[in-house]
């Protein structure tokens, strides 16, 4: 998808600036909005959709409809982590997958390997805590633009600490050193389609559809100080594949998650 990057019809001056920059972050072209309808800065730069940045939203518009970038379910996961970390009451039996399968500590470094919307990379950030750090990769250039600037404008404070960066897992890991990171997290398109929310069809249009590689898990084994952990969905075919156990999980999961140990470990 070609993307140009934008702002509201009347913007600020900081929305004019946070635009600018947002262009230059993920190396896409930038058009003035001067009033004009989207349809036309759209046309005028050659593209086939715009990333509109105001102070408060990033949105993706283009086909005839508009998306505002949201975490999906990872804003009430990390509400629900921020809770249990300041001891406010929560359900006891609500469980989240993905941090039992991680087990991230307070000051870990986590390589988010498939971005997509960042919702497992906001949930990272708030159990790494203000000293952790997580990066978030994502093959695809529109994508990591519209997640990477929707966190830079998510009220919590933990999606300050998600880096969002347009990049291919496989040749970023391979230029990393070894034992350089905590935790490695993977979450590939799933290649089998199941029931979504509503909107998700433009995450599939934009996502890179290659499943895990084997030697992306040996890079990312060799870059992980402890463990890397690996997403799919039921009933597991990729993780059989890559001859992945899968972790204990619930009776009907849609999810299925895998740990495997660091090489240098």
């Amino acid at each position: 998808m070609r993307l140009v990057v934008t702002t509201p019809l009347h913007p600020t001056p900081d929305e004019v600036g946070g635009a600018l920059t947002a262009a230059e972050r993920y190396a896409l072209p930038y058009a003035a909005r001067e009033g004009r309808a989207l349809t036309r800065v759209v046309a005028g730069a050659g593209a086939e959709a715009a990333l509109v940045l105001s102070r408060t939203r990033a949105v993706l518009v283009g086909g005839g409809a508009e998306h505002a970038w949201a975490p999906g379910m990872g804003a009430l996961r990390l509400k629900r982590l921020l809770d249990v970390q300041a001891g406010r009451p929560t359900d006891p039996t609500a469980r989240d997958p993905f941090l039992d399968a991680a087990e991230l500590r307070r000051g870990d470094r986590v390589i988010d390997c498939t971005c997509g919307l960042g919702a497992d990379a906001l949930v990272a950030a708030g159990a790494v805590g203000p000293d952790g750090r997580v990066v978030a990769l994502e093959s695809s250039r529109p994508l990591a633009a519209w997640t990477g600037e929707g966190l830079r404008r998510h009220p919590e404070e933990a999606a300050r600490r998600v880096e969002v960066l347009a990049a291919d897992h496989q040749v970023f890991l391979a230029e990393q050193p070894p034992a350089s990171a905590d935790v490695v997290v993977f979450d590939p398109m799933f290649r089998h389609a199941r029931a979504e929310p509503g909107g998700f069809d433009v995450i599939r249009r934009l996502s890179d559809p290659r499943p895990l590689s084997e030697e992306a898990l040996h890079q990312a084994r060799r870059v992980a100080r402890r463990w890397v952990v690996v997403k799919d969905g039921a009933p597991g075919w990729d993780l059989t594949r890559l001859g992945l156990t899968p972790l204990p999980s619930a009776r009907g999961a849609h999810r299925y998650y895998a740990r495997v140990a660091a090489l240098a470990r």
